[in-house]
Order: structure tokens, then C-alpha cells, then sequence
């Protein structure tokens, strides 16, 4: 719901600044409409590269496709009824934001990325409201209109406002799910490891890498592995595969036990949270 909210949110504003600018395209000039093209490329792209790098599991690549398009798109359409000159600024600057956003979106671990996002909403609200008046300003709309502009709810700072708090209790409140997921799963683990029958593995988790590469395993066996973090390990901290089901952040300088379940034999693979670096177990 949190993520739901932060696009909408995103996608809403974006295209009423848009809209705004086109009404008013006439009174700006070329500097004020790379300016605004610019800005609405940029931190459009931003935030939903954030939002999408956590939402689509810390894909990098389809996350940076998305972000970036949708940047370029936003950036053309506000400074293409100005100047092509603005609207290539426009597109050039949803390049960079896009990518920007995507990189910090993947990056974020599962425990921070809702404060997070509720930080990135903030920004970016923030900085698209102040771009709504320096559009008044520039194109003079408050000087040459006797009757003042009725804006429409979105630009309210009391909606605004209660939109924030929205969001704020979303985000809170998701922190609880996430710690009694993990108390959840660790329970899991001692119930298994009661049995016995479990054999052991050791992957060393540090700069460098995961070591080793290949770990080969017997199958139709738990698993108990010991992910063992070393200094520096960074983004390694955070070890992700669909294929066993983890989604774990490790604790620095510590041996830190996952369990799993009895696996098929074949190739499973894990990576880190941005997916730069990986390894495979092999089970026969």
C-alpha cells in the first residue's frame, strides 16, 4: 500500500506540472523551460526508481528501464511545447535521475526502505510544489491575473500534509511486520534443526565476494548454512534467492545460520541485494 500510494503520488504530480506548464508555455521563456523540464525529469525519474527498486524485489534492470522512460517521457512533454532545447534537458536529466533512483532503490535493505521512500515522497513533493510557483513566477501569472488561480487540490499544503501523515503511519507500521516475519522464520529454524539430520555449510561473506563460487550439497537433506561476514562486506550483507527463499541480512563480523529446507538436486543461485555479486550451491 505504502509503494501503491508513493506512484500514485508520483504519476499525479508529475502530470499536473506537466499540465501547469503547458497552460503557461507561452510566457516562459527558453532558460525557464530547461529549468522546468529539468526538474520534473529529474526527480520524477528519482523517486520512482527508488519505489520500483524495492517493489520489484531489487530488480536493477527493469527497475532502470521503467525509471528511466517514464524520466525521459516526463522531461519531453514538459519542455517540448517550449523549446526542443528544453525538452532535450528535460530528457537528458530523466536519464540521470532514472538511473540515479533505480541504483538507491536496490540498494535499500528491507528494514530502512520504507522510511526511506516516505523520505524520497517528501522531497519530492516538496520540490514540485516550490516548481509550481517558480512557474508563476516566471511566466507572471500572479502579476497579468486580476482574480486569483484556484489550484487545485493536489497543490493544497493541508492535503499535502494529510497525505504525508497517511503515508507516515503506512510506513510505520510496517516495521513491526518485518521484525515478526524474521522472529517468525528463526522460530522455523530451531524447530528443524531440533530433528537433526541436517547437514552443514560455511560461505565466507566479505569484500570480495562469496567464497566459494560453487557449493556443492547432498540432496534430499536441510541445509544449515553459515553465511560468516567478514570486514567491508557492504551490499554482500544482504543475500537474496527466490530459488531458496532468502531474503536475509547478515550481521557483521559474525557467523550468521540460515536454514533450509530439503532441496531437488540442481544449480540454485543467491546474489547480493543489488545482484553484483552471487554465488551457486549445487545439489546432487
Amino acid at each position: 500500500m505504502l509503494f501503491m500510494t508513493s506512484i500514485a503520488l508520483v504519476v499525479l504530480f508529475t502530470s499536473y506540472c506537466i499540465y501547469y506548464t503547458y497552460k503557461r508555455r507561452e510566457q516562459l521563456n527558453c532558460m525557464s523551460g530547461m529549468m522546468i523540464s529539468m526538474t520534473i525529469g529529474m526527480m520524477s525519474s528519482i523517486s520512482l526508481g527508488a519505489i520500483l527498486g524495492v517493489l520489484l524485489n531489487r530488480d536493477l534492470t527493469f527497475t532502470t528501464i521503467i525509471a528511466v522512460t517514464s524520466g525521459m517521457v516526463a522531461g519531453y512533454l514538459t519542455g517540448r511545447p517550449i523549446t526542443l532545447m528544453a525538452a532535450m534537458d528535460g530528457i537528458m536529466a530523466g536519464v540521470m535521475g532514472g538511473m540515479m533512483g533505480a541504483m538507491l532503490g536496490v540498494m535499500l535493505l528491507p528494514n530502512s526502505s520504507n522510511l526511506m521512500i516516505l523520505f524520497v515522497d517528501l522531497i519530492f513533493v516538496v520540490i514540485m510544489f516550490l516548481l509550481l510557483q517558480l512557474i508563476d513566477e516566471e511566466s507572471g501569472a500572479s502579476k497579468k491575473e486580476v482574480e486569483p488561480v484556484r489550484k487545485p487540490l493536489i497543490a493544497n499544503p493541508i492535503f499535502l500534509v494529510a497525505i504525508f501523515a497517511f503515508i507516515g503511519v503506512m510506513a510505520w507500521g510496517k516495521y513491526g511486520q518485518v521484525e515478526d516475519t524474521n522472529s517468525g522464520q528463526q522460530n522455523t529454524q530451531v524447530q528443524e534443526l531440533a530433528t537433526g539430520n541436517y547437514q552443514e555449510a560455511t560461505i565466507t561473506v566479505d569484500s570480495s565476494g562469496y567464497g566459494p563460487e560453487n557449493l556443492e550439497l547432498k540432496a534430499g537433506m536441510p541445509i544449515k548454512i553459515n553465511f560468516k561476514t567478514g570486514a567491508g562486506a557492504g551490499c554482500l550483507r544482504q543475500v537474496v534467492s527466490k530459488e531458496l527463499g532468502i531474503n536475509t541480512i547478515l550481521e557483521e563480523n559474525t557467523n550468521n545460520f540460515d536454514m533450509i529446507g530439503p532441496l531437488e538436486p540442481g544449480v540454485y543461485e543467491y546474489t547480493c541485494g543489488m545482484g553484483m555479486y552471487g554465488g551457486k550451491i549445487t545439489v546432487k
